[in-house]
């Protein structure tokens, strides 16, 4: 009798641990953050093929090359519609009149959201679970301030809010053709 107790007990404990892990996994990349239309999270994109990318408005290069690559790819695909283009800031001080970084990044492409969190404790916690890296750099004797350097990595999640992948290599061919499969599978 004791050992069917300690056998159902262990049952039971891997079972939670196994049932604590799938829900972590299906919720890591969830979020709540403010958009020009107020808060929202993964649900509130049901049904599209979200392209997530994490930058900031007052980039001088790498994130206004990076969502013309978006455009760029989108436009020549016959099912752009599918796709929107979620931008999460990494400035949420600079970045927080939402109308602007809003207008900014539907600049690039119109069938997209920015969103910026409340303060930099939520977005630690949102780039930890997406793996972005990122650091605030003081620019002595520059008009910015400081810069922020990050990692550019792009992060696809299907239409039933689920992590697809993160594209890392952002060469245009395998940008185009890791885009084209998201959006065809």
């Amino acid at each position: 009798m004791k050992k069917i107790n300690i056998l159902l007990l262990i049952i039971v404990i891997f079972g939670v641990f196994f049932l604590s892990i799938q829900y972590f996994e299906n919720n890591k990349y969830n979020f709540h953050l403010n958009s020009e239309k107020g808060m929202l999270s993964l649900k509130d994109f049901a049904g599209k093929k979200l392209i997530v990318y994490f930058g900031y408005t007052y980039c001088p290069d790498v994130c206004p090359s990076e969502l013309a690559l978006i455009a760029s790819v989108l436009n020549q695909m016959p099912n752009k519609e599918k796709a929107h283009v979620v931008f999460i800031s990494l400035d949420p001080k600079r970045d927080s009149n939402l109308t602007q970084t809003s207008q900014w990044v539907k600049y690039f492409y119109p069938n997209s959201t920015a969103l910026v969190a409340k303060n930099e404790k939520e977005l630690e916690k949102i780039t930890k679970n997406y793996g972005v890296v990122y650091e605030k750099i003081d620019l002595k004797n520059s008009a910015m301030g400081y810069s922020i350097a990050h990692s550019g990595e792009f992060y696809l999640i299907d239409e039933n809010g689920k992590f697809v992948k993160t594209i890392k290599d952002v060469s245009y061919e395998n940008f185009f053709n890791e885009i084209k499969k998201f959006l065809n599978e």
